[in-house]
């Protein structure tokens, strides 16, 4: 039996891409249970605790996808070979590395300053990302596929996405400790997190539409 690189990293690449859309499924239903007011606060804080080792599923998936993505690319003609090939891989997996150091850094001194060196990766990924698929629709090169280029675009809006999301969850903290302070600021409370459970719905439904779309472009090819 003989079996190419090429058909290994494609399975790798589609298995990501389930285990993304799936746990992304799991976050959002933690996120329902969050807002139930019939569920103790401390039942409420092990959901969110559930939802934190769910979470890093699609954070995993996220690096991991963007190098995988740009070796099989290269089959279809894209022009980031070599040293940027090596470069793109090195890059991710130190995002990767950061990731779960924000991760395991969660209850200690250094949570703040990791959760914001993280937040700026994401930035920086998303627009470049945006910038190199546009650049790439605009004049053919680094990629010359179009569909290819588009997807790259839109792993960018993917991204900005999940900054959406990781921004309403910044949100979580202040709203439990309002919740536990009881009487109008619990009140308050509840009504801050039913608000801020809408808003990273609407992330999160988003996210995945933007996730089918570049599965339906990578496996139609209209381009």
């Amino acid at each position: 039996m003989h079996i190419e690189l090429y058909d290994v990293l494609v399975f790798l690449h589609v298995l990501l891409f389930g285990y993304w859309l799936g746990a992304d499924l799991g976050v959002f239903f933690c996120d329902s249970q969050l807002t139930r007011e019939d569920l103790s606060l401390e039942e409420r804080l092990r959901v969110r605790e559930i939802r934190r080792k769910v979470d890093m599923a699609p954070r995993t998936c996220a690096p991991l996808i963007l190098p995988i993505g740009f070796t099989i690319a290269v089959t279809r003609g894209s022009e980031v070979t070599g040293p940027w090939l090596w470069l793109v891989w090195l890059l991710s997996l130190a995002w990767l590395a950061m990731l779960w150091l924000e991760r395991m850094s969660i209850g200690t001194a250094r949570e703040r300053a990791m959760n914001r060196a993280n937040r700026l990766i994401w930035f920086a990924v998303a627009f470049a990302m945006l910038a190199l698929g546009a650049y790439a629709l605009a004049t053919g090169s680094p990629v010359q596929e179009g569909w290819l280029a588009l997807k790259i675009l839109l792993y960018g809006v993917m991204v900005l996405c999940a900054t959406w999301i990781l921004r309403a969850a910044d949100h979580w903290a202040e709203i439990f400790a309002m919740v536990r302070a009881g009487g109008e600021q619990r009140i308050e409370g509840e009504r801050r997190m039913k608000r801020n459970r809408i808003n990273a719905g609407s992330a999160a439904g988003t996210l995945w539409l933007v996730v089918i779309l570049i599965g339906f472009i990578g496996t139609t090819k209209p381009f």
